[in-house]
């Protein structure tokens, strides 16, 4: 009864810190907000950060540059790394 409780929690407890180690040592993408005038042209303007690590940061600002700039579009484009965008093309 009690053998049964041990190997439990420790595989819970070996499970538990594999998992919490998995997650902080993911790499983070870059994400970027690409700037599109009126007329679908790239544009670029001065003093707007466009460069992020997470993808909430960088749609957040996106969606507040585009309630001060309504004129400009604002794209989100996110960078894989090639090991992972390799994999990606070839399941297609």
């Amino acid at each position: 009864m009690m053998f049964d409780k041990i190997i439990t929690g420790f595989f819970v407890g070996i499970l538990g810190t594999l998992w919490f180690f998995t997650r902080r040592c993911e790499l983070p993408h870059k994400h970027t907000i690409i700037i599109y005038d009126m007329l679908g042209k790239q544009a670029k303007l001065d003093g707007l950060r466009t460069s992020f690590n997470t993808k909430i940061v960088a749609v957040s600002f996106a969606k507040h540059y585009t309630t001060v700039f309504p004129q400009y579009e604002f794209v989100l484009e996110s960078s894989l790394p090639n090991i992972r965008r390799r994999f990606l093309v070839s399941q297609k």
